[in-house]
């Protein structure tokens, strides 16, 4: 159905188009309306048939083009479905960015904290951006975020992440109070 909603779109951008270039030389003058009208009226009445057809289409295209989608709403947020026998259940890229999130509240040492998934055929891969507190020991900390992360994410909706990438930005320096 994409092809055709293209098509769809192609077509009343040409439309739009000519009457945006029809508006433009009728406001200039460039065109007389009267007689421009006149023409269109007199080939109107001539070619009924062929006039009637091409209305037609036109409103039948436009009518399927109002009630047509390609994109649910979960495909357009970005997210992955599993189907089971009951059914199929959508996630979406904010459910995992969620569940990263709540994971790295219970861990002091991060500061700043934002997560981004993304999803492809080889799967979903979290990168995760956040300041460290001083003195904290870096390979410890995102080895057990890493696994923490996965674990919950396995837990809640039953999908393994193929990568969790922990970016440290830097140290966060607490502001000085006055």
């Amino acid at each position: 159905m994409k092809g055709f909603e293209k098509f769809l779109l192609i077509i009343f951008s040409i439309i739009v188009i000519i009457l945006a270039i029809s508006i433009l030389l009728v406001s200039t003058g460039a065109v007389d309306l009267k007689s421009t009208f006149s023409y269109i009226n007199t080939w109107l009445i001539e070619n009924k048939t062929i006039a009637v057809a091409i209305g037609a289409i036109v409103a039948l295209l436009a009518l399927v083009g109002i009630f047509s989608s390609s994109e649910s709403s979960e495909d357009k947020k970005g997210g992955l479905a599993i189907k089971n026998e009951k059914g199929t259940v959508y996630i979406t890229r904010d459910t995992f960015e969620n569940i990263i999130l709540s994971v790295t509240r219970s861990y002091a040492e991060l500061k700043n904290v934002k997560a981004d998934v993304s999803m492809s055929n080889e799967g979903v891969v979290a990168n995760v951006y956040a300041y460290i507190l001083p003195d904290t020991v870096v390979p410890t900390l995102t080895a057990k975020l890493q696994e923490h992360i996965k674990s919950s994410i396995l837990k809640q909706t039953t999908v393994e992440i193929k990568e969790v990438n922990i970016k440290i930005r830097g140290v966060y320096i607490e502001p000085q109070k006055k």
